[in-house]
This record gives structure tokens, C-alpha cells and sequence, in this order.
């Protein structure tokens, strides 16, 4: 820790400077706060929910008895359908309590057999689409009435299922319930979310290399290492002011977007979980980065590869691989902690995150004190 204060003190008041000189950093800022104060007077909290890239990705088939009726469903996935459909024992899936869980962009069909002795129906099907909006899951819903009527007309038992009654309630030998799976992203808060990790990315993984890019260019980072403040006080300052920014800015459009989160300490514990992995990430680019135009380029591609590598795991079912990213765990928890649905695993979320968090801040100060002030 720095003992002399007054010289953090001193390089506080001149990055504060210098970002109120920065008119297109003020701008932005600016344009984030019209964004989330348009969002909150003129959004509907009853639009049609989803994930964010629209409807539901992949539907799960969940059984606890792998029978024929199965099989059949397993051998008769229409073409637009495959590979979204995916096929798993319910003893395979996660659970957390006892429940399921299903990664976000998907649905699912659980299948569930019932007691022989208790009498009413022999199989429960339980439909869980994203959020409040039950047609997300239309298209997986009408392949799956389609090929099991089939199939019991096969197997000629074709009073179980009406196809009459498709879409409502089932016979006696079905019954049928329908949920909503928590953590489904509706418009209006996907975006107050994306607003937030916005303004996380553009204090801390952003401004941080950019500015210091700019000192290193014009010789200022040099004249800060030959005065009396030392690469430990440097650092500090520049900790100091871009995680108060990126955190100040975050939580003002989360207090706009939804203020009631402002009163939940788990938005505050994963707040700052995600500031401090954004500046871990920025101060590593800003070490390694010589210029201006190469930390600014790095900080652009560093987030379009986290991108790629979440979108290939998602596509892929590679989870284990996306857990290592923490740009897999921040949305998550805050968008839990900004609706109010938190969870036993978004705590899981939390802890990982903040595991990153850690390993990005060790390695930023590493390179920082190494070769990222001169």
C-alpha cells in the first residue's frame, strides 16, 4: 500500500482532469444516461421475453425412463430442428437443490412418469420456456405433440392423447404444466443489464488503456516514474479513480433503469466483483499495450474474442470451457441481483467470479509494476 497519500491524492486530481477534458468520454457518458433514462420512462416491462439472441436456442428433452416413446421422439427430430433438440437423462442434468437448472437461450420438456399405484395420469409433461413468454417454445411444443401422437397411434393406444386438445390440457394418461424458467431475459432488462456491464467496460477495460496509452505516448507515464511518486502510488491512483468511475457509472444507470436493486447488497457485492475483474482486465491491456491505438485496438479485440469464445461454447454445449470467462458470470449475477431473482447458483456465479476477479487483479499488478509504468 502507498504511505504517501497526498502524491495518490495529487495523480487522483490529475486524471480527474484530464477526463473532464475528454469531451467524447463525457458524451458518451452522457449518451449512456439518455439511454437508460429512455429505457426506464419508455420501456415495457410486458414485452416477450427470450434470450439475447432471440427465442429459445436449444430445447431440452428431459426423461427419467428411457422407453420407446423416447426412442421415437429421439429418431424423428425434424431437419429445421436438429441440433437444437438435445436428449439427456434427468440423472445427468445440474441441479442445484434438488432443481434443474437450464443455461440461459433455452427450454425445455421434461418428461415424467408417475407412480403406477397412485392412479390419475401415467406421464407428467412439463414444459419451461424463458421468462413469460410460453411461445418461445412453440415450435419444439408442436414437433413433440406431433411425433408422440404418432407414436401411441402406433403403438395403438391413440386415446391418450387427443390431437384436438393440443395446447391445452392433456387426457388421462398425460398431464401437463407449464413454468417459467427464472433469469429469462426480457427486452427491457437485457438491455438495463447491457447498459450496466456497458458502462463497467467503458470506465474500466476501455478509458483505463486508452488514457494510459496516451501518457505513455506523450511522455507522460515517464515524468510521473522520475518524480517522487513511485510505480506502487501510480497504480494505486489509477485503481482508485477508474474503479470509483466504472462503479459510480454502473450503479447511477442501474439506480435509473431499476432502483430498487439499489437497496439489495447482492447487486453491490457483484457490482463490485465486476468492476474489479473489468479493471484487472484494462490494466493488463494497459501493461502490455506501447500506444494508444494498439491498447484501444486491444481492448476491442479482447472483447470480441471473449464473444466468439461464449458463442462458440454456447453453440457447442461447452460450458465448462465459458465458466473460465468472466464475462460468463457478470451478466448472470447482475441481472439476477437487478430483477430480484437470485438464486442458489447465482451466489456460484459470485464466487467464481470473484475468483477471476482476483487472478486478473494479481496478474495487472504483476505486469504493471513490471513494465506497465515505464
Amino acid at each position: 500500500m502507498p504511505r504517501n497519500w497526498h502524491i495518490v491524492r495529487t495523480l487522483l486530481h490529475k486524471e480527474l482532469l484530464r477526463h473532464l477534458a475528454n469531451r467524447g468520454g463525457l458524451a458518451l457518458a452522457a449518451l449512456l444516461l439518455v439511454a437508460a433514462m429512455v429505457l426506464s420512462f419508455f420501456g415495457r416491462d410486458d414485452a416477450p421475453a427470450g434470450s439475447l439472441v432471440g427465442g429459445v436456442q436449444y430445447c431440452f428433452i428431459d426423461y427419467w425412463e428411457d422407453d420407446p416413446w423416447i426412442e421415437h421422439l429421439r429418431h424423428n427430430v425434424p431437419r429445421e430442428l436438429e441440433g437444437r433438440v438435445r436428449f439427456r437423462p434427468a440423472a445427468t442434468a445440474t441441479t442445484v437443490n434438488g432443481i434443474l437448472v437450464y443455461p440461459p437461450g433455452t427450454g425445455a420438456i421434461q418428461i415424467r412418469p408417475r407412480a403406477s399405484d397412485a392412479g390419475g395420469p401415467r406421464y407428467k409433461v412439463w414444459f419451461w420456456h424463458p421468462g413469460k413468454d410460453g411461445a418461445a417454445l412453440a415450435p419444439f411444443e408442436a414437433w413433440f405433440w406431433r411425433e408422440s401422437y404418432r407414436y401411441l397411434q402406433r403403438t395403438a393406444v391413440p386415446e391418450r392423447i387427443d390431437p384436438e386438445m393440443r395446447g391445452g390440457s392433456a387426457d388421462e394418461d398425460l398431464e401437463e404444466e407449464r413454468s417459467p424458467l427464472d433469469g429469462g431475459l426480457e427486452p427491457r432488462s437485457a438491455m438495463a443489464t447491457a447498459l450496466v456491464l456497458f458502462a463497467l467496460f467503458f470506465g474500466c477495460v476501455y478509458l483505463l488503456p486508452s488514457l494510459t496509452g496516451e501518457e505513455r505516448e506523450r511522455g507522460i507515464l515517464l515524468a510521473q516514474a522520475l518524480s517522487p511518486a513511485s510505480p506502487g502510488e501510480i497504480l494505486a491512483a489509477k485503481f482508485l479513480f477508474y474503479l470509483l468511475l466504472g462503479l459510480g457509472l454502473a450503479a447511477l444507470l442501474a439506480g435509473i433503469c431499476r432502483p430498487a436493486a439499489l437497496v439489495r447488497p447482492f447487486f453491490w457485492l457483484a457490482l463490485a466483483v465486476a468492476a474489479l475483474g473489468a479493471l484487472g482486465i484494462g490494466l493488463t491491456i494497459a501493461s502490455l499495450a506501447r500506444t494508444q491505438r494498439s491498447a484501444s485496438m486491444g481492448a476491442l479485440c479482447y472483447t470480441l474474442g471473449v464473444s466468439l469464445l461464449l458463442l462458440v461454447c454456447q453453440q457447442n454445449n461447452l460450458w465448462p470451457v465459458s465458466y473460465l470467462a468472466l464475462e460468463y458470470h457478470c451478466p448472470r449475477m447482475l441481472h439476477a441481483a437487478m430483477e430480484g431473482t437470485i438464486r442458489a447458483y447465482h451466489w456460484g456465479n459470485l464466487a467464481t467470479a470473484a475468483v477471476l476477479a482476483l487472478a486478473w487483479i494479481t496478474a495487472a499488478v504483476l505486469l504493471f509494476r513490471r513494465r506497465g509504468w515505464q
